[in-house]
Order: structure tokens, then C-alpha cells, then sequence
């Protein structure tokens, strides 16, 4: 097609200017993405987490009865009666088995037979040596023969008295050993007692956190089993010699059972509330902060993102210690008043602009 010259002139010129400004626009876009983008996090403020997390720790444990009475009998014998079974309440006082008594009943009859014999010749005996008509030593040794008689006659009725089982504290029979048929023998548990009135909670506590929680310490127990339900108890006993030769130490809590709602066996969160002297003792344990904000490098090495000055991402090295319920214990790296980035952080690297979503 034919142009004017004057007309080619505008056409170079408009082309040449085009270029021009293509290629600013493309220069400056390739200068703005040429910056590293500034990522959405959340954080979290870790002098407020850790002021109202320090002196709560939470640990799980296990009920059981505050007293496990081994049951048995004092005399041998065939179990002719046993009444409860297991899971059953019995009263203080209440029969919980009965072993045949027939050979103690026997042997009763025949001591009190002596006994009445021998008491009826020592009153014969005494009304003729009070006449003068026997030596004294006579008369003694008749008194020696009843009272022996008497004696053995009591020993034996024991042995009756003995072949009743009763329940020596009110409480939920636990286990049976046997069975009406079987044959108990002295000292023998056939059955298990729980007094349950007030129970244990049995918390295994690590070495380093025991002397934490002295006797007399504050709980908080939550009980699944029940609608998560609270109680509130106190440290009871603290475990001297480790568990099982582990690293962790037991820890008992008392807690009132008054509407015997609470079983042995039933899984609970414990909630030991420390004093701030206690906490400050501690202090060298770390600051707590979410596991899932610590981060593992190629080299092993541990490390978090903070919120740094001028709203940038901050690598910061760390150390850990404890795993707690609420967290991990960062024993080196923070100072625990920290902005800890807890959300966005799998796309950061060191000094990557942020912004915080509220």
C-alpha cells in the first residue's frame, strides 16, 4: 500500500514511541516484581500467652481408690456363700462371703464339752478341799483344767466367729478372687475392696517438673468420662523413687467422691495451679510455644519465625525442651516477649515483609 512520506513519518514515530513505552512499563513491572512479596501471618504474643500459661501445667492421669483393701479369711475352708460380685457397693459392716463351718462348729461343741466337764469337777473338788478333806495342789490343778477348758472353748468359737467375711470399710468391690466352691486358706485374698469416698488421681510427673507440685499443691481435675466436669483437689503424695527406673516421678491428688460418680480406671486432665514464686523458679524450664511453630532445617537444626522491626519475618534459632499438653519448651533462643508467628509460616524465609491478620 502506498503512503505519503509525511504520513510514513508519523507511523515511525508512533511505533518508536510505543516501543518506548513498552518497554518503561516493562521495565517497571519487572522492577516491582523484582521485591519479595509481603505475606499474610498470624502471630502470637508470647508474654501474654506465657504470663497466663506459667503457673498451669497439664498433665494426664489416671483415677483410683483413695484405699484397695485386700479381702480374705482367717481360717481355711470351702466357700459356701459369696453373696456380691464384682462392681457391687457394700455397706461397712455388710457380709461379703462365708467359708462351711462345720468342723469349727464341731470342734466348738467338743471344747465346751471339756469346758463344762472340767468346770463341774473343780466344783466338787473345791467344796471337799474347803472341808479339809483334800490337799490344796488337788484343788488347783482342778481350777488350772477349767480355766484352760474355758480358754480352748473361746479360741475355737473364734474360729467360727472367722468364717464370716464382712466388709470392713463401705466401698465398690473390685475384683473376686473365687468363687462359692473354692477353697480359701488363711490370709488368702478372695476379693478386693475400694473405698472410693475420696479418690486418688495418679499423675506421672517428669523429673525435672516434680518438685514443682509439693503436697498441698492446687488441682484442677477434668474428668471425660463425666461431661468433662471439674474438680478441684489437692497433691496428696509425692512419688520418691521413679516409675518403672524412667525419668518420671508419681504424683497423687485427692479429690471428695461424696455422690461416688467417679470410678477407678476413668482418664482425667490435670491442671496443677503453682504459685508465682514457684513459677518464677522455673522460669529456666522456656518459654512454651505451639509445636507446630517450630520447624526442623536440612542440618537438624530447630528454628522459629518472629515478627521483626519494620513488619519482617526474623529466623530465630532455638532449643527445645519439655513437650507439655499446651506445647513445647523453648529452653534457648527466646526471651518469651516475642511476637511468635504461629500461621503462614511454611512460605517465609529470613526478612520476608509480613502483615499481621488480626
Amino acid at each position: 500500500m502506498f503512503y505519503p512520506k509525511t504520513m510514513k513519518s508519523i507511523i515511525n514515530a508512533g511505533g518508536a514511541l510505543a516501543v518506548l513505552v513498552c518497554l518503561s512499563g516493562c521495565s517497571n513491572e519487572e522492577k516491582t516484581k523484582s521485591g519479595p512479596d509481603t505475606l499474610a501471618v498470624e502471630v502470637s504474643d508470647l508474654s501474654k500467652v506465657n504470663s497466663e500459661t506459667a503457673q498451669q501445667t497439664v498433665y494426664d492421669g489416671t483415677l483410683q481408690a483413695d484405699k484397695v483393701i485386700d479381702l480374705s479369711f482367717q481360717v481355711s475352708g470351702t466357700i459356701v456363700s459369696f453373696p456380691v460380685k464384682a462392681g457391687d457397693y457394700v455397706n461397712k459392716g455388710q457380709l461379703i462371703a462365708q467359708v462351711d463351718e462345720t468342723t469349727y462348729r464341731n470342734q466348738y461343741n467338743a471344747q465346751l464339752a471339756q469346758a463344762k466337764l472340767a468346770e463341774e469337777n473343780y466344783r466338787r473338788i473345791e467344796e471337799v478341799y474347803r472341808k479339809g478333806s483334800i490337799a490344796e495342789i488337788k484343788m488347783l490343778e482342778a481350777k488350772s483344767n477349767y480355766e484352760q477348758a474355758t480358754s480352748a472353748t473361746k479360741a475355737t468359737y473364734q474360729n467360727i466367729a472367722h468364717t464370716r467375711l464382712y466388709a470392713p470399710e463401705s466401698g465398690y468391690i473390685g475384683q473376686k478372687m473365687l468363687e462359692a466352691g473354692g477353697l480359701a486358706s488363711p490370709g488368702q485374698p478372695v476379693a478386693q475392696l475400694l473405698d472410693t469416698r475420696s479418690v486418688q488421681v495418679l499423675v506421672a510427673v517428669p523429673e525435672n517438673e516434680v518438685n514443682r507440685f509439693p503436697a498441698g499443691t492446687p488441682a484442677t481435675i477434668k474428668i471425660d468420662a463425666i461431661g468433662n466436669r471439674l474438680f478441684e483437689g489437692v497433691v496428696s503424695e509425692v512419688g520418691v523413687l521413679a516409675v518403672n527406673t524412667s525419668a518420671n516421678y508419681n504424683v497423687k491428688v485427692k479429690i471428695s467422691n461424696p455422690d461416688r460418680m467417679l470410678k477407678p480406671g476413668m482418664l482425667s486432665k490435670v491442671n496443677f495451679n503453682t504459685t508465682k514464686t514457684s513459677a518464677v523458679k522455673t522460669d529456666s524450664a522456656g518459654v512454651v510455644v505451639p509445636v507446630q511453630a517450630v520447624q526442623v532445617d536440612e542440618k537438624g537444626n530447630q528454628f522459629v519465625y518472629l515478627v521483626a522491626s519494620g513488619n519482617k519475618a526474623e529466623r530465630r534459632q532455638v532449643k527445645t525442651g519439655q513437650l507439655y499438653s499446651n506445647g513445647i519448651a523453648i529452653t534457648e533462643g527466646l526471651k518469651g516477649n516475642e511476637q511468635l508467628i504461629t500461621s503462614g509460616y511454611q512460605k517465609l524465609a529470613d526478612q520476608t515483609p509480613v502483615t499481621i491478620n488480626k
